[in-house]
């Protein structure tokens, strides 16, 4: 569960979270390849790195959503194998899915920015409707 309610992505948030599931969604297709040929084949730490390097600042993003308790980082000292960071991959990309659902509606993203200016427009206070 999350303590803070009212928290709403920004626009530097939406930018973000647009480039990083660009890039886990190349890097699942990368590692659905490998875990194909090899499930268990063990990562290097150059990989962990690379793949670490997209999902922290995806789980720091989603630190306000519900999905954050089950979002893991890869651990060096646990070599993981090609079929963990596929099943590591495809819950972040459920966190991905779920953000843009509680986040994107009517067409457009319902960040702190739109937010301020709708209220601006109508005088109306999101959080109370």
């Amino acid at each position: 569960m999350t303590e803070e309610i009212n928290w709403i992505p920004t626009d530097k948030n939406v930018e973000n979270y647009k480039l990083l599931k660009d890039m886990l969604s190349a890097q699942k297709i990368e590692f659905d390849i490998l875990s194909k040929k090899k499930a268990d084949g063990q990562l290097n730490s150059m990989k962990i790195k690379m793949v670490n390097r997209v999902l922290e600042p995806l789980k720091e993003l989603f630190k306000q959503e519900e999905s954050y308790n089950f979002l893991d980082t890869l651990n060096e000292d646990e070599i993981p194998t090609n079929s963990d960071v596929v099943l590591i991959i495809s819950q972040y990309e459920t966190a991905i899915n779920e953000f843009k659902n509680k986040y994107y509606h009517d067409y457009r993203w319902h960040t702190e920015e739109y937010l301020e200016k709708q209220q601006e427009y109508d005088g109306g206070d999101y959080y109370n409707e």
